[in-house]
């Protein structure tokens, strides 16, 4: 009898923990209805708006830049003026060489008077060849001279023609010749002056001077990459480039949310929107640059750093914990009763799956 009790009496505690292990409620989670949010993460930029970065369009030496950074400038207002001495010299020989030939032009000229007086000379020769001729001609029908007097003057009077018609064209050809140089001296000109344009370097746009590369006698290379003189832009309102890698590039459409953190504003989180995707990649970095309006600051300073979410879809879903999944199975639990069940699941949302077939919301299911 003591045997007995001494037995009953140590299997109290494991029949106690046997039951306390059958009797436990298991860790359960409730399959709910949730809103899901899909986001392509993004590095980028701000940039002020109408950011451009100027350049030049010829080679020289930068012999003045008249503007400061962090001054207000307008369109087309000259930010630096590049030596053109040799052009001005071939100008200014052509302007020369124009003015010889307007003078030579005037009629009053010693060089066309000199032609004219030589066609009018000839002309007068030629003119009283031919009336002798005329006259000797009414005498040789009357039979009053011989036939080869007539032909002495006929010859005369034709040799004088055709030396007034050479003076006469080459007077003409000497007015064309110079009407054409006239022209073509212009032509060369206004060219020459329209390329000076090119030596003063000008903003394309109203902002800012953010930033300034380049010093009174440096020396441009325009066809170097680092032909960048300016950086002209309005501060007072910023916009954000995110560069999306091109895996990424067809999800990205105008109007989707974008949250934004700014490296020198930490903490802070801002909204903005995309408001354009350029459609040229970078086959460098293979990114496509999206461009995003937010209200931002003021005080951020240009080129600061951003991360960017683009928000690419927002929908209800029913809901599972991963952990409630297992080779394509949950444990339901019913109270009194625990039943596997299949179920299809889809994308994974921060540690949950999409419940596509199997489960409706509010089934408990146990956490493996």
């Amino acid at each position: 009898m003591k045997k007995w009790l001494l037995f009953l009496v140590l299997s109290l505690p494991i029949l106690f923990l046997a039951w306390r292990y059958l009797t436990k409620e298991p860790t359960t989670a409730i399959v709910e209805n949730k809103e899901i949010k899909r986001f392509i993460y993004a590095s980028g930029y701000v940039e002020p708006d109408n950011f451009v970065l100027v350049k030049a369009e010829v080679s020289g030496t930068v012999e003045k830049v008249p503007v400061k950074e962090g001054e207000r400038v307008n369109k087309n207002q000259v930010l630096a003026i590049i030596s053109s001495e040799d052009l001005d010299a071939s100008i200014r020989d052509l302007e020369v060489r124009l003015r010889l030939t307007e003078e030579r032009l005037d009629k009053n000229s010693p060089y066309l008077r000199a032609l004219k007086e030589r066609v009018d000379a000839s002309q007068k020769q030629m003119e009283q060849a031919r009336r002798e001729y005329e006259r000797r001609e009414e005498l040789a029908r009357d039979g009053l001279i011989p036939k080869e007097q007539l032909e002495r003057f006929k010859s005369t009077y034709e040799i004088y023609s055709r030396e007034y018609e050479a003076n006469l064209n080459q007077y003409k050809d000497a007015i064309m010749s110079l009407q054409t140089e006239r022209k073509s001296l212009l032509a060369n000109i206004q060219s020459l002056k329209a390329r000076k344009e090119k030596y003063f370097v000008k903003s394309p746009v109203d902002g800012v001077v953010l930033s300034r590369f380049v010093k009174e006698g440096s020396y441009i290379n325009h066809l170097s990459q680092e032909n960048v003189l300016f950086g002209v832009g309005n501060p007072e309102k910023l916009e954000v480039i995110l560069e999306v890698d091109e895996e990424y590039a067809g999800m990205i459409k105008e109007g989707q949310k974008v949250f934004l953190s700014i490296d020198s504003l930490a903490g802070q989180t801002f909204e903005g929107e995309v408001y354009l995707k350029e459609g040229q990649l970078d086959r460098t970095k293979k990114t496509v640059k999206v461009k995003v309006r937010a209200n931002l600051p003021q005080n951020i300073p240009a080129y600061s750093t951003v991360e960017g979410k683009i928000l690419i879809e927002a929908r209800q879903a029913i809901l599972v914990p991963k952990e409630a999944v297992e080779e394509g199975k949950v444990l339901k639990y019913e109270r009194v009763r625990t039943v596997e069940v299949p179920v299809k699941v889809g994308q994974e949302y921060n540690g949950y799956f999409e419940v596509l077939e199997g489960l409706k919301v509010g089934d408990r299911v146990i956490l493996r």
